[in-house]
């Protein structure tokens, strides 16, 4: 059974690659935008994939029994991402792939965020594009969502954010990771959506405390205000950030399971270590 992992090259893909090399003697794909850059695991076979060329990644998937479609690209515009992804599901579909698993956005039928509602549609896409299918929902994002907050706080002095009941589960992404290789290479995921969640829930007040500074709950359009004058943060940008705390304040993605750490077999990271190792990817200046 050959398994492929598109985005080979990005962190969350290398991430499950490197948990495959563990997990399975499988023969393992990556299917990348060049094939003469970045980081490369042995025994993995590197090959052109992009989502912007769907004839080059259908050829890259002959022959493969299962491909987990990597969409944790979260920023870009929906309008971009859902013909996009939409078409790398064609390419596996007429690859002839047996099993395609695609990564969504988490606790989809809470999340009212526009951004993220081209996930409903290509989860449905997903369930009919191939003979199996399996979708990922994981939190991959939410991490570095909380982790902004910290670095921010610690520039301004104070963490100020409209959260003040919110609550989150943000898991590591190499717990993320190892659970999606689970996925992948066990049996019994066929027809499942799973939901990928940290193993507990934490507030702003634990962020602030990692931040080391005092937390400010705001409203809305003061946090909107704060974000354009404090940050200049483009006026677009601050209100899908404001959309997004709209959701942590609701039921969306606050809710721990025992998922990951059922899958990888031992505890998933708490959730503010989870933070704290996202921390460092954002520049303090």
């Amino acid at each position: 059974m050959t398994i492929a992992v598109t985005g080979g090259n990005g962190e969350f893909g290398s991430a499950v690659i490197a948990r495959l090399r563990h997990l399975t003697d499988q023969p393992v794909v990556a299917t990348v935008r060049d094939v003469s850059t970045g980081r490369r695991f042995a025994g993995v076979d590197y090959r052109p994939g992009d989502f912007d060329d769907p004839d080059s990644l259908r050829a890259s998937l002959t022959g493969v029994d299962t491909v987990l479609l990597n969409a944790t690209f979260f920023g870009p515009d929906p309008a971009r991402r859902l013909p996009r992804v939409t078409a790398a599901l064609g390419a596996a579909a007429d690859a002839g792939v047996g099993r395609i698993v695609l990564t969504s956005w988490p606790d989809l039928e809470n999340a009212t965020m526009p951004a993220v509602q081209d996930y409903r549609r290509l989860e449905a896409a997903a369930k009919s594009a191939g003979p199996s299918w399996t979708v990922i929902r994981l939190s991959v994002g939410l991490g570095d969502a909380v982790a902004r907050d910290v670095v921010w706080g610690r520039k301004a002095g104070e963490l100020v954010a409209p959260a003040e009941d919110a609550r989150v589960t943000p898991a590591a992404v190499t717990d993320l990771a190892e659970a999606a290789a689970a996925v992948l290479t066990q049996a019994g995921h066929e027809g499942e959506v799973v939901e990928l969640t940290g193993p507990d829930a934490i507030g702003w007040h634990d962020v602030a405390k990692l931040a080391g500074v005092p937390f400010r709950a705001v409203s809305d359009e003061e946090y909107l205000a704060y974000l354009t004058e404090t940050f200049t943060l483009p006026e677009a940008s601050a209100r899908q950030l404001g959309a997004l705390y709209a959701d942590f304040r609701g039921p969306w993605a606050s809710t721990p399971t025992t998922t990951v750490t059922d899958l990888i077999g031992h505890p998933a990271l708490p959730g503010i270590e989870a933070v704290q190792r996202r921390v460092a990817a954002f520049p303090a200046g």
